[in-house]
């Protein structure tokens, strides 16, 4: 199986999110809860780099780096892009993978491909913003700040978008 010949690596680059889900819960850092969004310690994307660096030299079947958190990737993009662009330049074959909720996927697919990211997971939590309105608390729209059906309507109308977007840049 792939699992056990390939291995990967999360990088937690990203500080913020621009959604809050009534689920989400990043308080608990231990041995027990390795997911995405919970972390010890947020790399800046010069310490993420050195950090793919130490891994790859102690294991040589690291072939994926994901960024998937803290926040959303996406969210402020910055770091996310600047850490992908040093992994690229430094491991032209590795898989490249983000996972984000899609929010702000529109305007950062071009930028993604451009990296040659293979993956990206968008989180979609409810299709039915009569749903959604009871999974997310509020969606930050630019400097707004939706609550309630809209939010949900919102982020719902951004994640096709954005899923769209990827389909066109390849």
């Amino acid at each position: 199986a792939a699992r056990l010949r390939y291995a990967r690596v999360h990088l937690p680059v990203a500080p913020a999110c621009n959604i809050q889900c009534n689920f989400c819960d990043r308080r608990f850092d231990c041995a027990n809860e390795s997911r995405p969004g919970v972390t010890s310690a947020l790399l800046s994307p010069e310490q993420a780099s050195q950090y793919v660096d130490d891994v790859v030299a102690a294991d040589a079947s690291i072939r994926v780096v994901g960024i998937a958190g803290p926040g959303d990737p996406l969210a402020q993009p910055q770091a996310t892009l600047e850490t992908l662009r040093r992994v690229r330049s430094r491991y032209p074959e590795m898989l490249l993978c983000v996972a984000t909720n899609g929010l702000a996927l529109t305007e950062n697919a071009t930028a993604l491909a451009e990296l040659r990211v293979s993956h990206v997971t968008v989180t979609v939590c409810a299709v039915d913003p009569a749903i959604g309105e009871s999974v997310y608390a509020w969606v930050r729209a630019g400097a707004t700040l939706l609550r309630g059906r809209a939010a949900a309507e919102h982020l719902l109308k951004a994640q096709r978008a954005g899923i769209s977007a990827l389909v066109r840049a390849g």
